[in-house]
C-alpha cells in the first residue's frame, strides 16, 4: 500500500475541507481509501491506495496542493496586502478575483517544481519555508497595484485594467453559459454541463457572478436571459469580456428538464 498524510492547522478547516472531499471523490475510481481526524489544532488527511495507484495519486495530489495554494493562499495574502480605493463591492471583487487567476499556471510551476510528496505535508510549513520566491511574485504583482491605487478609483481605468488582465488569462473554457434558474444562478460549459450553481439570494451574488466567470476563464460567454440580471452587473460584464460576450434575452429551458 501507498500512504500519504496532509496537514493544515484549524485555521485553514475550509482548505482542509476541500482537499478532503477532492481525495475522497477522486479516489473512489481507484478503491483508496481517505480519512481525516483533529488533534492539538491541527487536522490531517490520510491517503491510502494500492501501490500500482502511486503515480497517478501523487499527479492528482501536486494538481491539488498547488490549485489550493493558488487559490486560498494567494486569496488571503491579497486581502492582507492589497490596498483598494472605495471601490464598490463588483469591482473590487472583480478585480481581485482577476489578480488571483493572472499568471495562474507560473505560480503552479513555481509550486510544483519543489514540491515533494513523501510520507507527509504539512501545507502552511510548505507555503512559509519552500514559497519564498512564489510570495515575492505575488508581492511585486501588489505592489504594482498599491502604487497605482490612485488610478484605479477610476472607473474607467479599472475596467481598462480588469479587460486587460481577463484578456491574458489562460484559457479554461471555450464557452461558459450563465442561466438564472428559478431559486439559483447557474454556470454551464459548451456542452452544458453544470460548473458551479448559487442561491440567488446569495450576499453580494453580482460580485459572485462577476468571480466566477473571471475564474472560469472562458473565451466565450453566453447569458441567457440577461435581461433578468441586474443592470450595472451587465454593464460591466459587457465591458470586461467586449465582444466575447453574448446577452440572449430569451428564456432558456435545459432539454434535461
Amino acid at each position: 500500500m501507498w500512504e500519504f498524510c496532509i496537514n493544515l492547522s484549524n485555521e485553514n478547516i475550509a482548505a482542509s475541507k476541500k482537499v478532503y472531499l477532492a481525495l475522497k471523490e477522486f479516489c473512489k475510481e481507484y478503491n483508496g481509501i481517505v480519512t481525516t481526524y483533529e488533534r492539538c489544532g491541527n487536522i490531517s488527511i490520510l491517503v491510502s491506495a494500492e501501490k500500482c495507484d502511486e503515480n497517478r495519486l501523487k499527479h492528482f495530489l501536486s494538481n491539488l496542493i498547488s490549485d489550493l495554494i493558488c487559490d486560498d493562499f494567494k486569496l488571503k495574502y491579497l486581502q492582507d496586502n492589497l490596498s483598494l480605493p472605495n471601490l464598490d463591492n463588483i469591482s473590487k471583487n472583480a478585480f481581485m478575483q482577476a489578480l488571483l487567476s493572472f499568471d495562474k499556471e507560473s505560480d503552479k510551476y513555481i509550486i510544483q517544481k519543489v514540491l515533494v510528496l513523501e510520507n507527509s505535508l504539512d501545507i502552511e510549513a510548505f507555503y512559509f519555508f519552500k514559497l519564498g520566491a512564489l510570495r515575492e511574485k505575488w508581492k511585486e504583482l501588489v505592489q504594482i497595484a498599491n502604487d497605482n491605487k490612485a488610478y484605479l478609483s477610476s472607473n474607467e481605468t479599472l475596467v481598462e485594467l480588469l479587460k486587460f488582465l481577463v484578456d491574458n488569462l489562460e484559457l479554461k473554457n471555450e464557452t461558459v453559459n450563465l442561466v438564472k434558474e428559478k431559486d439559483q444562478v447557474c454556470f454551464y460549459d459548451s456542452n452544458f454541463k453544470l460548473l458551479k450553481c448559487n442561491d440567488i439570494t446569495e450576499k453580494d451574488i453580482d460580485s459572485t457572478i462577476i468571480s466566477c466567470l473571471i475564474a472560469f476563464a472562458p473565451k466565450f460567454v453566453n447569458v441567457y436571459s440577461s435581461d433578468s440580471f441586474n443592470n450595472n452587473l451587465i454593464k460591466l460584464l459587457k465591458q470586461i469580456f467586449d465582444k466575447r460576450i453574448n446577452l440572449l434575452n430569451i428564456d432558456y429551458k435545459l432539454s434535461t428538464k
